[in-house]
Formats: structure tokens, C-alpha cells, sequence
């Protein structure tokens, strides 16, 4: 417990020293506040591009299910394929977070848990995305080699 509660102080600290110069005088809690989330546009334009890349640069490799086409479809085929991908992409969610700018500074039980919180609603994105994007959201789009109607 400690251990959370130095790294909140730590963040503060770095949230702090990212903020603009404050003016002469004792702030109230909005104006601190305001002057740590505020940059000015220059900023901001400056740090879109490499951000994009950067993420474009980390984007997860096509997850395949596995799925034997060939053979007929039988609900504990579909449910292995379905269980083998679920695998695959949780780790490729663990190994993606992992790459995120920043991540690897956070305490580890901070990791653990971000993770713990945001796995299911990263893969239902990641397969609304890949259904719409590949398939006009007219099927589920799990993997190249499975995808349900």
C-alpha cells in the first residue's frame, strides 16, 4: 500500500514539473489544476505527429484464429477457435500495453490492474473495428479465418 500511494506522489510531482510557471500569489485548486493540463497549441502541434507514428508504429500485428474452414462447423470447433484467438489477443493486448509510451513506469500492481480493467473492452473494439472496417459491420469479424454471420 505503500508502495501506491508514493507513486501517486510521484506522479503529482511529475504533473507538476510538465506545468506552466505559476503566477505570483497562492493559486486556488482550479487555477492549479488548469495550469497542469494546459499546454499552448504550439505544443500540441508539435507532439501530434510523433504520437501518431508512434502508435501506427506499435499497431498489433493480424491475430489468426486457427479455424479449419475446411471441416464442417460444429459448436465445440467454433468454441475452440473462439477460446485459441481470445488467447492470442490477450496477449497481444498484454504485449501492445507493455509498448505504450510511458506503461513500463507505471508501478507494477498499476500495470496489473489497467490491464485487468480494460482487456474486454479493448478486444470488443478491437472486433467491432475489424467488422466494420472489413465487413460493413454486417458480420463479426474475429480473424481473416473466422468470421460469423
Amino acid at each position: 500500500r505503500k508502495f501506491k500511494k508514493f507513486n501517486k506522489v510521484r506522479v503529482m510531482r511529475a504533473l507538476d514539473a510538465v506545468a506552466l510557471p505559476q503566477p505570483v500569489g497562492i493559486p486556488n485548486e482550479s487555477q492549479a489544476l488548469s495550469q497542469r493540463i494546459a499546454f499552448s497549441p504550439n505544443q500540441d502541434i508539435q507532439l501530434i505527429p510523433p504520437l501518431i507514428n508512434l502508435l501506427m508504429s506499435i499497431e498489433p500485428d493480424v491475430i489468426y484464429a486457427g479455424h479449419d474452414n475446411t471441416k464442417p462447423d460444429t459448436s465445440s470447433s467454433l468454441l475452440t477457435s473462439l477460446n485459441q484467438l481470445g488467447e492470442r489477443q490477450l496477449l497481444s493486448v498484454v504485449q501492445w500495453s507493455k509498448s505504450l509510451p510511458g506503461f513500463r513506469n507505471l508501478h507494477i500492481d498499476d500495470q496489473i490492474t489497467l490491464i485487468q480493467y480494460s482487456w474486454m473492452s479493448l478486444m470488443v473494439f478491437g472486433l467491432g473495428w475489424r467488422s466494420y472496417k472489413h465487413v460493413s459491420g454486417q458480420m463479426l469479424y474475429f480473424a481473416p479465418d473466422l468470421i460469423l454471420n
